[in-house]
């Protein structure tokens, strides 16, 4: 079965690609593919018309649930190369170190100052936040895992949101204005450094 899914290796890369993904994370979907329907497929026919004729739809399907498993939790999480960052604005080279060292400051200050926010909640609230935040668990996972409701947990996800967001959104602003100066004139006034 792999080898006759492998022959339209190309239809199938084609077809993640028109999701609007990269080349490269388009190969890796394709292969998760290639594993799942490995790992979870035991009747052939259910995704085979003939003996040599694929059920496209099926693989189609297959591959846009797992693009879009890969885009929730890539925009979870917003990554920033911090060197990228310092590159794009036009620092020289002798002012590089002295930038990366303050931008580090900064980064770590703004890091702190949420973590403090979010450990001042009570033990509930900053388990929930923690679990949802830093680890890579959906709102389901953690509701089976925890026998809270989706609901609830929902909620309380959506209130942190907005909590952080009112409380440091004009300290990110700042961050990536490069005015790093009033994070730490901030943090310090708010007694959290």
């Amino acid at each position: 079965m792999l080898e006759i899914l492998a022959k339209n290796h190309d239809l199938w890369l084609r077809m993640v690609l028109s999701f609007g993904c990269p080349k490269d994370v388009a190969e890796d979907i394709v292969h998760e593919m290639y594993l799942n329907v490995y790992k979870y497929v035991e009747d052939d026919e259910r995704i085979m018309y003939d003996d040599d004729e694929v059920n496209k739809f099926y693989i189609f399907v297959t591959l846009r649930n797992l693009y879009f498993s890969y885009a929730k939790a890539k925009s979870k999480y917003r990554f920033v190369d911090i060197y990228e960052y310092i590159e794009s604005n036009d620092i020289e080279d002798e002012e590089t170190d002295e930038k990366s060292e303050e931008l580090d400051r900064a980064l770590g200050s703004l890091i702190e100052m949420v973590s403090e926010e979010i450990n001042s909640w009570d033990v509930y609230h900053a388990k929930l936040c923690n679990t949802y935040f830093k680890s890579d668990m959906s709102l389901r996972d953690i509701s089976s895992i925890s026998k809270i409701s989706l609901t609830s947990i929902f909620n309380s996800v959506k209130n942190y949101r907005k909590i952080l967001k009112d409380k440091f959104m004009e300290d990110v602003e700042d961050f990536f204005n490069g005015d790093f100066h009033l994070i730490k004139k901030k943090s310090k006034d708010n007694g959290n450094i």
